[in-house]
């Protein structure tokens, strides 16, 4: 009996090690996922390299390494391996969905260099990917709402010609009312923006999701109070929702409402976001102090930012949720 016990967990030991391979593209994918989260994102990079050396067509990997660039504002690299995931995996919706974001960010950097005809080919392409999500998954509400507010933000002032939206966003109000009214928004004006957001609140008003997207939506418009109030309900309920504090307080900062663009940031920076966000925020105060005329405070702050992550995100706007969020 003792035998068979030893050979079944001898067993068991063999198959947990081959599970957790070193060499598994899940697990340094995951690894590098960490590592980028603790503000280490050469060593990430480093650690894809490594792997995509012994593994060429691992479409995580691949992946993986397109976020990190993103961190690094390397837009041609990032640009290149969002599409060598969706090449390496052509069923996963998700990379499609990347690779649409990718061509946003570099048709962002084509438009700096005035460059229309690529910003022409990356339109396209942006639409292109994900049509191909949702080939993939008629139900990836996300990439369904980031076709509409491209086809209308984008497609125009690049030329690309794209369908009709309207289907897309009825779509999504009967499968998914938060994700509708998002879409929704893409097409009406402010004060319409503010009654669909305020049917949302009425009809969910605990639900979380909801909370965030109105905050983020009556953002856009420019009522910071019902704003505010929607975020720190969310923020009670799910704490990634923190998020939102950072956009609030970039919009205050806009307003020039420096007292509350200072707290709700530094209360962002006491919620411990992962390494590159607090960086960012921490660099933003900096900015912040600098427009009221504190040199030696902004100094300070940005010292302090560089110190926390060297390759602090240097745009206006903080990275996008979806590079932190796990694989």
């Amino acid at each position: 009996m003792r035998k068979i016990v030893f050979m079944w967990l001898a067993t068991f030991v063999v198959v947990v090690a081959a599970a957790a391979a070193p060499d598994d593209p899940d697990l340094i994918a995951e690894n590098a996922f960490e590592l980028r989260l603790a503000g280490r994102v050469e060593e990430a990079v480093q650690t894809l390299e490594s792997g995509l050396d012994e593994q060429p067509q691992a479409a995580v990997l691949h992946y993986e390494m397109a976020r990190a660039k993103l961190i690094l504002l390397d837009l041609a690299a990032m640009q290149k391996e969002a599409e060598a995931a969706a090449i390496c995996d052509p069923e996963n919706p998700e990379y499609h969905y990347f690779a649409a974001m990718a061509s946003g960010y570099s048709l962002i950097d084509a438009a700096h260099h005035h460059n229309e005809e690529r910003m022409m080919e990356l339109g396209r392409q942006a639409i292109d990917e994900l049509e191909a999500a949702l080939a993939i998954d008629p139900d990836y509400h996300q990439a369904r709402y980031m076709l509409v507010q491209l086809s209308v933000d984008m497609a125009p002032e690049v030329g690309v010609k794209v369908g009709d939206t309207e289907p897309h966003v009825c779509l999504l109000e009967e499968k998914d009312p938060i994700w509708g009214a998002k879409a929704r928004c893409c097409v009406v004006d402010d004060n319409e923006k503010k009654k669909i957001w305020k049917e949302i609140l009425a009809e969910y008003p605990d639900d979380c999701r909801a909370l965030y997207e109105a905050a983020e939506g009556l953002i856009e418009v420019g009522d910071l109070e019902r704003a505010t109030e929607c975020l720190e309900r969310a923020i009670e309920k799910n704490r990634e929702s923190c998020y939102g504090l950072l956009r609030l307080g970039l919009a205050y900062a806009m307003r020039k409402d420096w007292d509350r663009a200072i707290d709700l940031t530094q209360r962002y920076i006491l919620l411990e976001p992962p390494v590159a966000l607090r960086a960012f925020a921490m660099c933003r105060l900096g900015m912040i102090h600098r427009r009221m005329g504190d040199e030696d405070k902004s100094r300070e702050l940005i010292q302090k930012a560089r110190e926390l992550d060297p390759h602090v995100w240097q745009t206006f706007m903080p990275p996008p949720r979806e590079i932190f969020v796990s694989l």
